[in-house]
């Protein structure tokens, strides 16, 4: 790989087809018109200026934000990154969730951030310097736009989120859950628009609802049997019933004494 200033090769591994991810099909969260690698050589000339690099992760790997250099904005082109924290008796907690299309900006964050930017599952980044940021957002309306849709995006997700975590139901979390995932992604090629892919684990699932892995198990399995939703594979997620599990996302379905 090639080094980056305080980013170690046991780290990062450098993408070696970076350089064609937007051609590839729902690899770069900037689909069509939105597309940041066009938005790049629009503004530079180049693919990727000098300040901006593209970078594989391993699931599980971290970036560690206080070895990042300038305070980068990392943009999400595949896979699903984490806001991992963890409390003092170990218990681990997911604090924001980022896909395809989504930017973490260290440039707002760092004074707050607490925890490791981690791959919850084989992901690629890409990496700018703020300033080479600040200059595209400024000669690319495109860009601009889009990221002020995501900046958007992210704090009301988090509002709905909070709310998610302080008066819902385990069930009611899933469900909210498989709601955001299909407002927020593509749906996989070959498969109906109401099927949806989780591309982690139910522990990360677990983490980012404040569940248990066995709860997240135990809603999925009851929603399947009440027939809101099917899993045809261990990853996938088929909404049989819109309705009903927006009913139950939303607060509406009866609870058990003790619920």
């Amino acid at each position: 790989m090639r080094p980056m200033n305080g980013l170690s090769a046991e780290s990062y591994t450098e993408d070696q087809d970076a350089g064609n991810l937007c051609s590839l099909e729902h690899s770069c969260g900037f689909h069509s018109q939105n597309c940041i690698c066009a938005a790049l050589r629009t503004t530079f000339g180049i693919d990727l200026p000098k300040g901006a690099h593209r970078y594989a992760l391993a699931t599980g790997q971290e970036i560690d934000p206080e070895t990042l250099p300038n305070s980068p904005v990392i943009g999400i082109l595949t896979g699903a990154v984490g806001i991992v924290a963890h409390l003092s008796d170990g218990r681990r907690t997911i604090t924001g969730l980022f896909l395809p299309g989504d930017y973490i900006n260290l440039a707002t964050l760092q004074r707050q951030f607490d925890g490791s930017i981690t791959a919850l599952t084989p992901s690629a980044v890409q990496l700018m310097e703020y300033p080479i940021f600040e200059k595209l957002l400024s000669r690319s309306d495109t860009a601009r736009d889009h990221f002020i849709d995501q900046t958007n995006n992210f704090l009301f997700r988090l509002l709905d989120h909070s709310n998610d975590l302080a008066k819902k139901t385990p069930i009611e979390r899933i469900a909210a859950f498989i709601f955001e995932l299909k407002s927020r992604m593509l749906p996989r090629s070959g498969h109906q628009f109401n099927s949806i892919t989780i591309p982690f684990g139910r522990r990360d699932i677990a983490d980012y609802l404040g569940l248990q892995p066995e709860t997240v198990s135990r809603g999925f399995t009851a929603l399947t049997n009440e027939g809101v939703i099917s899993l045809p594979e261990a990853e996938l997620v088929t909404i049989e019933d819109v309705r009903r599990l927006r009913l139950i996302a939303n607060g509406g379905r009866p609870r058990k004494r003790g619920a």
